[in-house]
């Protein structure tokens, strides 16, 4: 058999998908992008800059961030409503690892995650992001929004210390509280109040009750600009902010902590450096990676994560290509590293700001590229007077909104037990970090992913329909491991003991006025009527916990039904042979419906072992219960 290769140029089609859209690109199209383009810019550039000194760096860098993954993504990503750039909570993890050193650990922070995240999604590797549930997702992204928030309470109050977790952010608040500067403080009021009723702006329901075609047309043009007004919220605060700060400004005294000067034009095109010089001390290239550490790993997952979710939020019922998101994003990041970049990846609002425009292809972030390298280009000496108020405002309220206290309702009503990965993660990382509380959170969802395995669902029943002998009967799903391998055997112990009193046992006990075939088929169907009998006039199905207390007669058959039986492993194979070595002394065990790759493997541990089909089930069991009551009659004999 010969394997057969995709052709070159689906392969290219494949890493390209500009190839694929471009073919059907016209004018309606080019006009959603343009206008999606340009709303998108407006809400990136002030985040940018905001991001970036969140991140700890100089603005310049947030705009640096802002305009390569746009192109890149446009070229090889799939969603349309996706943006690249600098995001919050990538920020906030470059600070994490990179604090007290330069620009350059962060640039080569970009491109390490990006060759993690390429490589991933070369080998496949996408799946591992699985494994990381959404309780503890939530749990993360809440802790990260909390602490973004908590850094930013120096800038809202016009306050100076040095801070880099949680923890530390709320001692040092307390002992500066003090030194509270006024002017900051209501600037940054003004600014979050301004861009709260902002935001609700584009929310607004305009009722047209209008007759005629006029009244309808001033509705939708109301309508929206209100909705522009709400998307341009952050550029609308930093613009009046910056206004106001320009003209109450004086060379002696200023009332307000400003950026400065922000570096204009493009920055210098050189792969990252693995050497470089904090203060005194020079890094070699080990050093920078050894300084970086575990963020080498959690920002690329992160990043896919971020990515990956965001795309299938978007997708509209449509299959995420989850594999390609992750090779572009990882190209996006190693791109961006030359430019002088910090990590980046999409971000929720961005997109979400992007789909309301109207967006039709990817190629809206060549749009959003070109206006970011006109304001490097143009308006950088115009930011000296943006206010740290105003920025701090436009990141705590982008932030809170991260915060999912609704999923905490929906857990307690579905599965309470998510609620322990949910706030594990969430406090340890308020409390140790992110990028611990991250881990912590996976090691708790793995204990229990080993707990649900050490206890398998096995729900024991006695069957007595008046068709087949009566018999205990099983019905494992799945696969059965060595978690739960203990576990199930003293289920099974105590019930041959007959203890059937003290595990579940659901009992199936039938009164047939009918044909044998008429109760087998109704004790399958259940289906009782007004006066307790089923429809052809056989006695409803018992229930009962307590087999030997309803006065039903234990047996030593027990057949385990085997149709939704994938695989055993060697520890419950071991298990099973020591149940079926006790069982056979006294009864039977018959495995029905059994397949191949499960045969074969019982066959190699236990000792000549009885198989049958459902049609051979009644003349096994018939044997079977002959044997053993002569066994037992014997027994009793001796």
């Amino acid at each position: 058999m010969k394997l057969k290769l995709p052709s070159p140029k689906r392969l290219v089609c494949s890493a390209f998908p500009i190839l694929r859209w471009s073919r059907t690109y016209d004018t309606s199209s080019a006009v959603g992008d343009l206008i999606a383009g340009i709303t998108v810019a407006l809400t990136l550039v002030p985040q940018s800059i905001a991001y970036a000194s969140l991140a700890g760096f100089e603005p310049q860098y947030g705009l640096y961030s802002s305009f390569m993954g746009p192109f890149v993504y446009a070229i090889m990503g799939t969603s349309p409503q996706v943006n690249l750039g600098p995001s919050a909570l990538l920020s906030l993890l470059t600070f994490t690892y990179t604090n007290g050193t330069n620009s350059d650990f962060a640039i080569l922070l970009c491109f390490m995650a990006g060759i993690v995240q390429l490589v991933a999604g070369i080998a496949q590797l996408g799946f591992l992001v699985e494994f990381i549930s959404l309780p503890v997702v939530s749990g993360f992204t809440s802790a990260a929004a909390l602490t973004i928030a908590s850094s930013q309470v120096k800038g809202l109050l016009g306050l100076r210390y040095n801070a880099d977790t949680f923890v530390t952010t709320w001692k040092s608040f307390f002992q500066h509280v003090g030194e509270t500067r006024l002017t900051d403080s209501m600037l940054s009021l003004g600014c979050i109040i301004v861009l709260t009723v902002m935001k609700a702006m584009k929310d607004i329901k305009i009722k047209d009750k209008a007759a005629d075609e006029k009244g309808c047309r001033k509705a939708k043009v109301l309508k929206k600009l209100l909705w522009f007004g709400g998307v341009s919220r952050n550029a609308v605060v930093v613009c009046l902010a910056s206004l106001i700060a320009y003209f109450v400004y004086e060379d002696k005294y200023n009332p307000f902590l400003l950026t400065g000067t922000i570096t204009p034009g493009l920055p210098q095109v050189r792969p990252p450096v693995f050497q470089t010089t904090v203060g005194n001390t020079t890094y070699t290239a080990g050093e920078m990676l050894s300084h970086l550490g575990s963020g080498l790993a959690v920002v690329p997952i992160v990043a896919i994560l971020s990515n990956v979710a965001i795309a299938k939020a978007f997708a509209k019922g449509k299959t995420v290509d989850a594999t390609q998101e992750i090779v572009a994003l990882g190209v996006c990041n190693i791109v961006s590293a030359f430019f002088r970049s910090i990590p980046v990846n999409g971000s929720f609002s961005r997109s979400a700001v992007s789909d309301a425009s109207g967006v039709k292809t990817p190629g809206s972030g060549i749009y959003t590229g070109i206006i970011v390298i006109l304001t490097l280009a143009l308006l950088t000496p115009y930011f000296y007077f943006i206010p740290r108020a105003a920025l701090s405002s436009v990141i705590v309220c982008a932030v809170l909104q991260m915060v999912n206290y609704e999923i905490i309702k929906k857990l307690w009503k579905s599965s309470r037990m998510d609620l322990i990965p949910l706030f594990g993660t969430f406090l340890c990382c308020l409390f140790l970090g992110v990028e611990i509380g991250l881990v912590c959170g996976v090691g708790v969802d793995a204990l229990l992913l080993l707990y649900y395995h050490s206890r398998p669902p096995l729900d024991v029943q006695y069957i007595d329909d008046g068709v087949l002998p009566p018999h205990y009967a099983i019905r494992p799903v799945g696969g059965l491991h060595f978690a739960g391998a203990e576990r199930v055997r003293q289920k099974l112990f105590m019930l041959q003991h007959n203890k059937p009193d003290v595990i579940p046992v659901t009992t199936i006990h039938i009164t047939s006025n009918g044909t044998d075939s008429e109760a087998a088929r109704n004790s399958q169907r259940n289906i009782p009527t007004t006066n307790g009998t089923t429809s052809n006039g056989t006695a409803s199905v018992m229930k009962r916990n307590d087999v030997e207390a309803n006065g039903v007669r234990t047996t030593e058959l027990l057949v385990i039904y085997c149709d939704s039986l994938y695989k055993l492993d060697y520890t419950f194979l071991q298990s099973m042979k020591m149940l079926v070595q006790d069982w056979s002394r006294v009864g039977r065990v018959i495995w029905c419906n059994a397949r191949p790759a499960v045969k074969e493997q019982l066959s190699e541990v236990l000792p000549e072992p009885i198989f049958c089909d459902s049609n051979q089930l009644k003349p096994f069991l018939k044997g079977s219960a002959e044997e053993s009551q002569t066994m037992n009659n014997d027994t009793t004999a001796f």
